[in-house]
């Protein structure tokens, strides 16, 4: 049997260099421990410290009120207002605006035009140049049944101051008018037509209660407003029966009037 014997100088080299390498594993495992350790508590720190410095960031400072006092007078509304609503969030077209629709007074028909109607006032005054005379008012209705020609329905209330005994009386007349010329504010015209009268004594006073009224006659008329006019006007006014009666006195008289005729 073969006995290897070691010298006791290689083993004491070998267990130093066994020791060195020991020593200086431990070292680096003690380092890495520490590294780890100390890596571990950094992430730690930033984790803990994260979310407050976050909070702090998010959370606004307060807000200080205004008192009442110094808010801002309240805005009074117009329709200014809507258009400028159009326009939140830039520039945009406004819509198109609509225009406004006009309404034009309304207008009655021009003075004698063909199928317009007019209504009169009227009041006259006639005397026979011999003492008796008559007062007469009343109204009229006029329809204009072709241009500037009108045919009127008159009716009058009458006194009758005569010898002999005054009386009261009603008449009704129909004439034709004619506005042979028709400017724009005035007009000549010309008249004639015929009534029925009755009234409370004998007019004339040898005469009858029923009588019949021919007149005829001339006239101007002026607009006093762009609606009303003024006509003025003088007529030969008759009065008698007609040869209705047993006898038939009659009385011619000269008559001035005056009207104011209107739209109808």
């Amino acid at each position: 049997m073969e006995v290897s014997i070691t010298p006791l100088g290689r083993v004491g080299a070998t267990q130093r260099r066994f020791c060195l390498r020991e020593k200086v594993t431990l070292a680096l495992v003690e380092v890495t421990y520490c590294q780890l350790l100390r890596g571990v508590c950094v992430v730690a720190a930033l984790a803990f410290a994260a979310p407050r410095t976050l909070a702090s960031e998010c959370v606004s400072p307060p807000i200080a009120l205004a008192p009442p006092s110094s808010l801002a007078p309240p805005i009074a509304f117009t329709p200014a207002n809507i258009d400028a609503g159009l326009t939140l969030g830039g520039e945009q077209e406004s819509a198109p605006s609509v225009p406004a629709i006009e309404v034009a007074p309304e207008t009655h028909a021009r003075f004698g035009a063909e199928n317009s109607w007019r209504w009169q006032l009227l009041g006259g005054f006639m005397s026979d140049l011999e003492g008796d005379s008559q007062y007469q008012f009343g109204a009229s209705l006029s329809w204009f049944f072709h241009e500037g020609i009108s045919m009127d329905f008159q009716v009058e209330g009458d006194y009758i101051a005569q010898s002999g005994g005054d009386a009261w009386g009603g008449t009704g007349t129909l004439l034709f008018r004619w506005h042979f010329v028709n400017e724009e504010t005035w007009s000549l015209y010309a008249d004639l037509g015929c009534g029925l009268i009755g009234t409370s004594a004998p007019v004339p006073a040898s005469g009858g209660s029923v009588n019949f009224t021919p007149q005829a006659g001339g006239g101007v008329s002026f607009a006093i407003t762009p609606e009303a006019r003024l006509m003025l006007g003088v007529r030969w006014f008759h009065i008698s029966n007609a040869n209705t009666g047993e006898t038939n006195p009659g009385r011619n008289s000269a008559m001035a009037y005056a009207m104011l005729s209107f739209p109808f």
